[in-house]
């Protein structure tokens, strides 16, 4: 079947008109940044999100293949978000309250989190404590083979207490996800368990919303062998597996279109590789504009070109990454990578950048600029560099490289950025140390 005919498919008039009412398309995009929506979190959008929730519903299914759920009568709305190819560097952002500040949710505390979803399905109110020697004893009977952590948020005697507040502090951190998706009510603050090892706090899970947290069916219930993590994705993705031979052209027009899509409405930056199914949707006319319209719907903007999209959200909707700014240090640090990266020849040959050359160049400009980030100087260029390049990683321009060594590879994107770094101290010899106008300025157009 042509593109033609497959994108016929896709939607009818009434359904073009459907998906350009603003009141769905606010729905889509806030599911394209957050696949949990609760009447807590937001009262508005959760009312527009139930009473459009047959049109969304058919939006996600026609165009990216995941299912979404609304729960009226639970106040929770659900994007059963899954890919074969899962970002790897996208962890959940933990929300500390009462700052501005987060941060991501590292491997240990995903899996604690999901060992106390177990603990609360079968105990919906417990205690911070009771939930913790729960863990204990179900980390210890499964640690010595390795299939989970181990877990000891009490020091043994003659032990140190850091490992066990790194442990205790994982636990809070788990369950301050949960809080924040409104799976679970703590009766205080989280972070007096934090602060105080000897604290103890009530835990309420709503049982209704636990069930609605898996986005696939109960490893349990799979044929999964622990022992292969490789093994999970293809199994907790089957339905994304490649198609049987025997499968229809309809069939496989519409995976192929599901794939491209999700990568298009779930990437800052998509490489259209003439060799590869996706890649071949995209360059054709019809996939091109398919792309480019489902995109807009969920409030986005492909910058189009032949080898490389960089897909953008102006209103900062569906993403919390906000690039180019030059508000703060590691912003402008960026900014002056990205100023190195775009004055390579990388169109072709696709050149890789180390952590040791990004921090040789954060270097250089310290000692050429002497009065820039002198209150981060005693932090390292090092550090400075590896936050730099993760946010050029969020934005599309470094993608690693999969090697074990600090490595990325250096995308087209950054063909498309000019960036001008100006350092404000040559025109102003009265600032004061470490002020704004003493900073380097980056400035980016693309």
């Amino acid at each position: 079947m042509s593109d033609a005919h497959a994108l016929a498919d896709v939607y009818t008039d009434d359904e073009a008109a459907e998906h350009s009412n603003p009141e769905v398309r606010s729905v889509i995009a806030s599911f394209m940044h957050s696949q949990f929506l609760t009447i807590e979190s937001d009262p508005d959008l959760f009312r527009l999100a139930v009473h459009h929730k047959e049109e969304v519903r058919a939006w996600f299914a026609s165009t990216l293949g995941w299912p979404f759920a609304a729960y009226p009568s639970d106040g929770m709305c659900r994007l059963y978000k899954r890919r074969w190819d899962p970002p790897s560097d996208r962890p959940p952002r933990i929300n500390l309250q009462g700052t501005s500040k987060d941060r991501t949710a590292s491997p240990f505390v995903i899996t604690l989190m999901c060992l106390v979803c177990e603990q609360l399905w079968r105990h919906p109110e417990t205690s911070f404590n009771d939930l913790q020697r729960a863990l204990v004893q179900t980390c210890a009977t499964e640690s010595e083979s390795g299939r989970l952590p181990r877990f000891q948020p009490v020091a043994q005697a003659g032990e140190g207490r850091a490992r066990a507040n790194a442990h205790r502090l994982g636990l809070v951190d788990a369950l301050r996800l949960l809080e924040g998706w409104h799976i679970i009510d703590v009766d205080q603050s989280l972070d007096i368990a934090e602060q105080d090892h000897r604290a103890d706090l009530v835990v309420i899970a709503r049982r209704d919303r636990l069930a609605a947290l898996p986005a696939s069916l109960s490893p349990s219930l799979m044929d999964i062998d622990l022992d292969q993590p490789e093994s999970h994705v293809p199994a907790l993705c089957g339905d994304q597996a490649e198609l049987e031979e025997h499968a229809s052209a309809r069939q496989h027009d519409r995976r192929r279109r599901h794939t491209a899509l999700r990568i298009v409405l779930d990437d800052p930056g998509v490489a259209p590789h003439p060799d590869s199914d996706v890649g071949r949707y995209l360059s054709s006319p019809g996939g091109q504009r398919q792309a480019v319209d489902a995109a807009a719907a969920a409030g986005l903007v492909c910058n189009v070109r032949r080898d490389w999209w960089i897909v953008s959200d102006p209103d900062g909707t569906t993403t919390d990454v906000t690039f180019p700014l030059a508000r703060n240090i590691e912003e402008q640090a960026a900014l002056v990578l990205l100023q190195a990266l775009s004055r390579t020849d990388s169109e072709e040959s696709r050149p890789e950048l180390s952590l040791e050359e990004a921090t040789a160049r954060i270097q250089q400009h310290l000692e050429e600029h002497p009065h820039w980030a002198a209150s981060h100087r005693s932090r390292g260029a090092q550090r400075m560099a590896k936050n730099a390049v993760n946010r050029l990683v969020g934005a599309g321009i470094l993608v690693n490289a999969g090697q074990a060594d600090a490595r990325w590879t250096i995308t087209p994107a950054a063909q498309m950025w000019q960036v001008r770094v100006t350092d404000l101290t040559e025109q102003s010899s009265t600032a004061a140390p470490g002020s704004a106008s003493d900073l380097a300025e980056g400035l980016a157009d693309e």
